[in-house]
């Protein structure tokens, strides 16, 4: 006979994180009800126990999301970009390395971008 491990919810019980969590979610449904939108902090908390080593069956089981749902926020926080990150920087051209349209004579700006050009004049002085 073969017996699986199984991790019940009883298991996690001595896990703080997972503890506050289930609390946490318990407290937002109470107020909030069914079918809400999900608060950053919560999405963060959940990310946290992952981290932590809580399954995702059992965050799903407790605090009533879907896996597809902690799959998404998983992905979504790895692909944010970290808050001080260096900003892309574009190369400038000035008015004497390229002919530059009329705008740009009168005090306008242009941005050019591959075959594009996006143009920004002033409408009144």
């Amino acid at each position: 006979m073969h017996l699986s491990k199984t991790l019940r919810l009883s298991d996690l019980c001595g896990n703080r994180q997972f503890v506050d969590l289930a609390a946490a979610f318990g407290a937002f449904r109470r107020v909030q009800g069914a079918r809400r939108r999900i608060p950053l902090g919560l999405r963060r908390q959940v990310l946290a126990a992952l981290d932590a080593g809580v399954p995702a069956s059992a965050i799903g089981k407790a605090c009533g999301v879907s896996w597809s749902q902690i799959r998404y926020w998983r992905s979504a926080a790895r692909a944010a970009t970290p808050v001080g990150a260096a900003p892309q920087v574009l190369s400038v051209v000035d008015r004497e390395s390229s002919p530059a349209c009329s705008a740009s004579a009168e005090g306008g700006l242009e941005l050019r971008v591959g075959s594009w050009r996006i143009s920004i004049d002033r409408v009144a002085d």
